[in-house]
């Protein structure tokens, strides 16, 4: 899922446990699975290669909220949270954005096809859980808008940078083996492109399939291809008709799995 929706599923699951006067903070190391791939040596695999069941000492205990993130990756790739760490890349996955993306895996082929770009349905599998999660906020910008969570995302990286770059840096050396400077050049990066007017840029149709033709090479400047990106991106939303049992599924199961907060 997006940062957006990582941020507000725990911005839900500390609500619904009726947290307060809680530290920004936690916030971005919500995000860190995504945020430390702005470095063009991190990579997703990674950042989700944490064992979920890792002890984690009382002076790292902000990265229980970097563990929110990836068991909540855990349910939308896989369906169920991993017993260890990141898994490989699984066709026959039933995860949540999986078991909907699988709808759109045919319309991927077909546009692929209308550029002249070869593409294996392996590829297609993985890219249609990808334009899921990429719509994924889109769907639930309301409640997004509700919850003032692109106020908040915005805010805590201000926060965080300013506040509690000390611990954070010792907390994601200590958790990933990071270089300090690696995490603190991540975090002036990020400080340029996590801001409340980009990240309202972002909420529409048009900038997801700009996000989604740059990343997989789509060059083409032909209407009717971009036309069928945007149905695939508005066939992608219709599928998403359930977010609000996702959520509460994903927070049931979090809870069983005993993940506590901490505001040490």
């Amino acid at each position: 899922m997006f940062m957006l929706t990582h941020t507000y599923f725990l911005q839900k699951f500390l609500a619904a446990a009726d947290l307060q006067n809680i530290d920004l903070d936690i916030y971005v190391y919500n995000i860190v699975p995504d945020l430390l791939t702005i470095h063009p040596q991190i990579n997703s695999d990674k950042t989700h290669n944490i064992r979920r069941t890792l002890q984690i000492p009382a002076q790292y205990s902000r990265s229980a909220y970097v563990m929110f993130h990836l068991l909540v990756d855990d349910l939308s790739h896989y369906g169920y949270i991993s017993s260890d760490s990141h898994k490989e890349f699984d066709s026959n996955s039933q995860g949540y954005s999986y078991l909907k993306g699988k709808y759109l895996i045919n319309s991927i082929l077909d546009l692929h096809k209308m550029i002249k770009k070869e593409i294996s349905y392996e590829e297609a599998i993985y890219q249609s859980h990808l334009i899921i999660e990429m719509s994924y906020d889109l769907v639930i910008l309301n409640q997004i808008n509700s919850f003032r969570t692109i106020d908040l995302l915005a805010e805590a990286m201000d926060f965080t940078a300013k506040n509690k770059m000390d611990q954070f840096v010792a907390t994601i050396n200590w958790l990933y083996g990071v270089r300090k400077n690696e995490i603190n050049e991540v975090m002036r990066n990020a400080s340029i492109y996590i801001t409340k007017d980009r990240l309202e840029q972002l909420m529409n149709i048009e900038s997801r399939i700009h996000l989604y033709k740059d990343k997989f090479g789509l060059k083409s400047d032909d209407q009717l291809f971009y036309d069928g990106l945007k149905n695939l991106f508005q066939h992608a939303r219709d599928l998403i008709d359930d977010d609000q049992l996702f959520f509460q599924e994903t927070a049931q199961t979090i809870k069983n799995y005993s993940w506590l907060p901490t505001f040490i």
